[in-house]
């Protein structure tokens, strides 16, 4: 049997063309595609300059807008009060366990011990913490298995080691792959809120920057419901090319850079086809930053 094929015709293309261009307000179709003299971002836009009390401002009003909460605190203050504003969310919300960064910044401020007066335990995310070593950078859900398992330098335990067992699975290979799952994983899982300290702040998108790196695994601004994020005035930015440029700037070499960068502007929003709108389903619903200034 013999197929043949014909080549179509458009019909109506200059009249359809036309159209349009009468519509842009043009006599007629352009015969050369239009000049693009920017590449990036124009460079009127880049020439915006912004004080760091400016940025802080506009960080808290875009992060404000997105349903977070923001707290602005003086550097000499900022234990006392940061201490209190998650003493105040924790019984607000019925936090019982939290994940945090290691973070020097995050020590200083005594977050652990403010923790503990509210009756929250405080699980940090490091390699000693998990009974599993080398099973630190595992996930739920492989979307984000190979970011914090090259950050924490361990493997996954199969190919769907973070999924709970389904109808599908035989018992013993579920239970086995369940069970596979490193322990500083599971203590994560089970937390409601988690603390970082991002790398770089975007004021003009109220975006928060975090590197992905042995002690600062992605799943505790992942797995949780609840983010509290704390950075100093100083880590701002005004535009996000800024930021990048920052991170690709001090980066040697290919394998320098970190496994993963995560990008948080506001709660997880997610939509159906329909465009029903739900918060909380890929990340946490409730965020919170706090900004410490000079």
């Amino acid at each position: 049997m013999s197929t043949q094929h014909t080549q179509g015709s458009m019909r109506g293309r200059e009249a359809f063309m036309g159209n349009i261009a009468r519509r842009l307000g043009r006599s007629a179709p352009l015969t050369e595609a239009p000049a693009h003299p920017f590449r990036g971002a124009p460079q009127f836009y880049k020439d915006i300059r912004l004080t760091q009390d400016e940025q802080v401002e506009l960080f808290a009003q875009n992060w404000s807008a997105l349903t977070g909460k923001t707290l602005v605190v003086r550097e000499h203050e900022a234990a006392e009060q940061i201490g209190a504003w998650l003493q105040a969310i924790a019984a607000e919300l019925g936090v019982q366990r939290a994940s945090r960064w290691e973070h020097a910044g995050l020590a200083q401020l005594g977050v652990d011990a403010a923790l503990a007066r509210a009756g929250v335990e405080v699980v940090p995310w490091r390699e000693d913490a998990a009974a599993q070593p080398g099973e630190a950078g595992s996930l739920a859900g492989a979307s984000v298995a190979a970011a914090d398992s090259r950050a924490a330098g361990g493997e996954r335990s199969g190919a769907n080691a973070g999924d709970a067992p389904s109808n599908g699975d035989s018992g013993d290979a579920a239970a086995s792959r369940w069970a596979g799952r490193g322990e500083l994983l599971r203590k994560t899982e089970r937390c409601q809120l988690g603390l970082v300290w991002p790398d770089f702040a975007v004021a003009n998108t109220g975006t928060l920057v975090l590197k992905a790196a042995r002690e600062r695994g992605r799943s505790v601004s992942l797995l949780t419901e609840i983010l509290f994020a704390v950075f100093r005035a100083d880590q701002l930015v005004t535009r996000m090319g800024e930021a990048f440029a920052e991170v690709t700037g001090s980066v040697a070499a290919p394998l320098d850079y970190p496994s993963s960068l995560n990008l948080i502007t506001g709660p997880s929003r997610s939509a159906d086809i329909e465009n029903d709108l739900t918060i909380g389903i890929h990340g946490p619903g409730k965020v919170y930053a706090a900004i410490i200034v000079p």
